[in-house]
């Protein structure tokens, strides 16, 4: 999240508390995720701190006398960890993504559409949120190409499609995942054309925008999904014997 995607997630999870300052303090790395660390200054006196990675849920926590931002970002690491262990026999994998996005300020975004998705509205009212949903997919590939730090020196971000289909050979590559890559691909540009056309066209109904809306939707929960299952460790250990993906982990022993 930038700061000011940052300063808009706390007034979401407060009340009545005025910002004076966001500051980026640190950014921790390691084998699983890059967490940015803001800490957040306060008119009350109170400060916060937030975090925020590509793979766990962003939380805030109030700052109490003299804690110090490693013990902070423990007990967020702690609070995490513990909130997938005790989860990973009941379809851990599948509630985590049903319950927490990994796109909150997109989701906000979308859900304030459909929202506004009513009966009264005319066409060129509906031409006005097929604009929105055009901004949210734009949206997605320049948080997904920025998070990738993609190379390419000709990044542009109102090239949906082409960016969309860079960051998916990035995070899954090779012959063994064209399918996958095609799907995908195909759902993203028939969405993004059909939304394209929705912004010019002169007469648009609600369905149209919903149909629009659910796409984007499916596109946006799609991404995610390949996120999350792309950094979670246990998904790409194989037995080397076999390549098995039963297997059994345990201390100072090889997979059988």
């Amino acid at each position: 999240m930038t700061k000011e995607e940052i300063l808009e997630y706390f007034y979401c999870e407060t009340e009545g508390i005025v910002a004076t300052e966001v500051v980026l303090v640190e950014t921790k790395s390691s084998y699983l995720w890059q967490m940015d660390c803001y800490k957040i200054s306060t008119e009350q006196g109170t400060c916060f701190y937030v975090f925020d990675s590509d793979m766990l849920p962003v939380n805030i926590y109030p700052i109490r006398e003299g804690e110090t931002l490693d013990e902070c970002y423990y007990k967020h690491i702690g609070f995490m960890t513990e909130l997938c262990s005790s989860s990973i026999d009941n379809n851990f994998i599948f509630n985590f993504i049903e319950d927490y996005s990994i796109f909150p300020i997109l989701d906000r975004r979308i859900n304030e559409i459909e929202k506004d998705i009513t009966l009264d509205k005319n066409a060129n009212q509906f031409s006005g949120i097929a604009n929105q949903i055009r901004d949210c997919y734009l949206n997605l590939t320049d948080y997904l190409m920025n998070r990738m730090r993609t190379n390419n020196p000709e990044f542009k971000n109102d090239n949906f499609t082409s960016n969309l289909e860079e960051f998916l050979k990035l995070i899954i590559p090779g012959k063994q995942s064209e399918t996958r890559r095609n799907t995908i691909n195909g759902i993203a540009q028939k969405g993004w054309k059909f939304n394209s056309e929705l912004v010019h066209k002169d007469s648009i109904t609600v369905f149209d925008i919903l149909i629009s809306i659910n796409i984007l939707r499916l596109l946006v929960s799609t991404v995610s999904n390949l996120i999350v299952g792309n950094n979670m460790p246990f998904n790409k250990v194989k037995c080397p014997h076999c390549h098995s993906e039963k297997y059994t982990m345990e201390q100072n022993s090889m997979f059988y």
